[in-house]
């Protein structure tokens, strides 16, 4: 795990949608700025879409975003929910100054499901649009 320098880009990270967290291998620095930008394809059960998830306004509920498209691409910083963000197929996200306490400062994404139906999610490969994929850049 390192910290992204000034203007510097991630290279592309897979995300497995079967992971609660998928390590980014980034430390997030206290009042960064980030840019993050995805695409390619994964699949919930038998819906397959896009780092943007499917609309499930009744199921949205208990996603550990609730609220948000189901399978939403999102971040979250260390194993804390209460730091969790969306991202989808782009995004520029601020990082809090508390982050410079917090102990785990590790960039995690999920896809944004109810926390106990992981079992039935699926990465894809290039003949299906996948996978999901997204790189990261600090701006500041």
């Amino acid at each position: 795990m390192h910290p992204l320098a000034i203007d510097e880009t991630s290279s592309a990270i897979e995300v497995d949608p079967r992971n609660l967290y998928h390590p980014g291998d980034i430390e997030i620095m206290p009042n960064a700025r980030y840019r993050f930008a995805a695409s390619g394809k994964w699949k919930d059960s038998w819906i397959t879409c896009g780092p943007e998830g499917w609309w499930g306004w009744l199921l949205q509920k208990r996603n550990r975003l609730p609220g948000r498209r189901v399978f939403l691409l999102c971040g979250v910083v260390g194993k804390d929910e209460k730091r969790a963000f969306p991202i989808g197929s782009a995004c520029e996200w601020s990082a809090p100054p508390e982050v410079a306490e917090w102990s785990d400062r590790q960039l995690y994404f999920f896809a944004n499901d109810w926390p106990d139906k992981y079992g039935n999610n699926h990465p894809l490969g290039p003949e299906k649009g996948g996978p999901l994929r997204v790189v990261v850049t600090r701006l500041s």
